[in-house]
């Protein structure tokens, strides 16, 4: 699959309150036509000892961009209860990865979601994944 032109995105400073994965490096956002773009700069704990870009960091890239989706989807808060990655290709720790997330399906309780991480112009990854809405914290009356 052929990486979609990410040039005419307008991205953003992503969210700060996830130390995991500020600690991976720049991460910024953007809206597209189906979902939303996470690009992520990486930082020097995003790197493998091969001087790949770690798994884990795409995991976690991956984990964000889904619940993400899955959160705009359920119009409330969501937590990971699946998630499925697939390792295409080595990321280069220099140049910016670029994940595409859409909701595929939600429903009262439950999200599908989608992912496709794009580099130098290919796929390297892909991810599914599937969240359960939070619960609303019970009320205070509540035995």
């Amino acid at each position: 699959m052929q990486a979609p032109d990410f040039t005419q995105l307008c991205f953003r400073p992503f969210r700060e309150d996830d130390a995991l994965l500020t600690s991976l490096g720049t991460v910024c956002v953007a809206s597209n036509r189906t979902g939303l773009v996470l690009r992520l700069d990486c930082g020097p704990t995003a790197v493998n000892p091969g001087g790949f870009i770690h798994g884990g960091a795409t995991a976690a890239l991956f984990d964000v961009a889904l619940y993400e989706a899955a959160k705009a989807a359920f119009a409330s808060e969501a937590v990971t209860s699946a998630l499925d990655v697939k390792f295409l290709a080595a990321g280069n720790a220099k140049s910016s990865v670029y994940v595409v997330a859409q909701s595929v399906k939600a429903g009262r309780i439950m999200a599908t979601c989608t992912g496709s991480a794009f580099q130098d112009g290919r796929m390297i990854a892909c991810a599914t994944g599937q969240f359960v809405r939070e619960a609303a914290p019970p009320s205070p009356t509540s035995p």
